[in-house]
């Protein structure tokens, strides 16, 4: 059965067309700026990967299940968006609408790094952090909205948030949190070997983390801040949550060790109980940043044979 998953995103919206769980064809295009047009946009990446049987759509931000409402989100412009509505009306066929991080984490847990895993956290980390949380081999939403922890107060009185808030967890650990502290530094240091590294590209946190992985010491340490603080974060999710597994997925986690290695070190150092339990297993995940994407399409191949229920 062919299907057709789409990771909308604050700059980039991602579709790619599935024959059962294999990638035949993406098609990437910018987000629209208007909300009305969220619907049309999918509809064109639908136009140009050919068309299926069922449509997915996982979206960053805060997403009322079963219903497809898009009710808010800090990197998409739109509230209270009847999305699943306008796209069923549009393209006539069976369509799911869910956070973008629980249509990443159904992929992980059906074909990723999370399959075999019945007790799973998927963590997102790239223009901030999202997450989405698998209990029993099954997601869960709480009312809809489970999984914003990158919005929990992690520094009193911090950086200000995207949400409107200060001091949110991924205000510090995120790409555009590493963007920040490269900035800051660059500006106070003009003739050091970062600013020279930067100087021909925007300074960005994949554009830092090349820097790092290219040897520069300042870079390392900016991204070695970034992962500790990612680490201390995702310490307090396995607290609560006692996962079997994290997988940790999205524009940054995709790159791997330089973010991932300090977070896992800090997170060993800082788990309660350290002495009597083991760290879960903190993953890159399987499906990289095509993951929302692959997992829309699964969820909408699963919708067309089982109902919005199934999923």
């Amino acid at each position: 059965m062919a299907s057709i998953g789409v990771d909308i995103g604050g700059t980039k919206v991602l579709g790619v067309l599935l024959e059962e769980s294999t990638v035949v064809r993406r098609v990437k295009l910018a987000t629209p700026s208007q909300p009305a047009d969220l619907a049309k946009s999918v509809e064109n990446v639908v136009g140009e990967l050919g068309g299926a049987d069922s449509v997915g759509v996982g979206i960053a931000g805060l997403v009322q299940f079963p219903e497809g409402v898009f009710a808010w989100g800090p990197h998409v412009a739109g509230t209270r968006l009847p999305l699943r509505d306008q796209l069923e009306e549009l393209l006539d066929v069976p369509i799911v609408v869910d956070s973008d991080a629980n249509t990443a984490a159904y992929a992980e847990m059906t074909i990723g790094n999370g399959r075999g895993y019945s007790n799973m956290l998927l963590v997102t980390l790239g223009t901030g952090i999202g997450g989405a949380i698998v209990i029993g081999g099954r997601l869960y939403r709480g009312d809809s909205f489970a999984g914003e922890w990158g919005h929990m107060l992690y520094q009193p009185n911090g950086r200000q948030c995207a949400c409107g808030k200060q001091g949110c967890w991924e205000t510090v650990a995120s790409g555009p949190a590493l963007a920040a502290l490269a900035t800051a530094f660059v500006s106070e240091n003009p003739s050091g070997s970062l600013s020279h590294l930067l100087s021909d590209t925007a300074i960005t946190g994949k554009a830092v983390t090349q820097a790092a992985d290219a040897g520069d010491e300042v870079a390392r340490g900016l991204v070695t801040q970034v992962g500790a603080d990612f680490g201390r974060g995702l310490c307090n999710l396995i607290a609560i949550f006692d996962p079997e597994v994290v997988v940790v997925g999205g524009g940054l986690g995709s790159i791997g060790e330089s973010i991932l290695g300090p977070a896992r070190r800090v997170a060993a150092d800082a788990l309660h109980g350290a002495a009597h339990r083991m760290l879960p297993p903190i993953l890159v995940a399987g499906l990289g940043p095509d993951a929302g994407a692959i997992g829309a399409g699964l969820m909408a191949q699963e919708v067309a044979e089982n109902g919005i229920e199934s999923v």
